[in-house]
């Protein structure tokens, strides 16, 4: 490739596109009951998210901050730019919401403990999950990347992850 191609092909947007789903584009999903604020750009389609958090129960003990926070981080598989941080069947999860996450879910009970006493941190925490872990924001997951305001006004609907490792193998 010469030097002009490869000036072109950088200059060219990075169009986003959905690893977890086999590579799929996003598309309009306005049918989505939970992770709502995706509905205009979605990598995920609502049978599908409806199978991924189908009959997974919430750590004993869970607030309602808890249980928010679960569910922001179940909605990776529905953000339209999933390929920037899931990668290689692995999700990348910002420091900043390890350690919210972690903050609201400390005294919720995994295998008989409570987080907190069985992690030192939010990071140590989602390292256990399996997920990388960044401070980096163009590179990790956050609800907060996204537009706050809509993510925090959906309906909350119980889903949960702690009591394995995460599912990231595509559909």
């Amino acid at each position: 490739m010469s030097s002009c191609q490869e000036e072109r092909v950088a200059d060219l947007p990075l169009e986003n596109y959905c690893p977890y789903f086999k590579n799929r584009a996003p598309e309009p999903q306005p049918d989505l009951r939970n992770c709502t604020w995706y509905r205009e750009k979605s990598c995920c389609l609502s049978k599908e998210l409806d199978i991924i958090l189908e009959d997974i129960p919430p750590p004993t003990g869970a607030n309602q901050k808890c249980l928010k926070m679960l569910n922001y981080l179940m909605c990776f598989v529905c953000a339209p730019n999933q390929n920037v941080f899931y990668k290689d069947e692995r999700l990348t999860v910002c420091i900043d919401f390890c350690n919210e996450l972690f903050d609201a879910c400390g005294n919720a009970y995994l295998k008989g403990s409570k987080i907190r006493d069985f992690y030192l941190s939010g990071t140590d925490f989602c390292l256990s999950r399996k997920f990388k872990v960044s401070a980096e924001k163009d590179v990790c997951y956050s609800p907060y990347n996204e537009d706050e305001s809509s993510a925090s006004s959906t309906q909350i609907n119980v889903l949960f992850l702690m009591l394995g490792t995460v599912i990231v193998t595509g559909l």
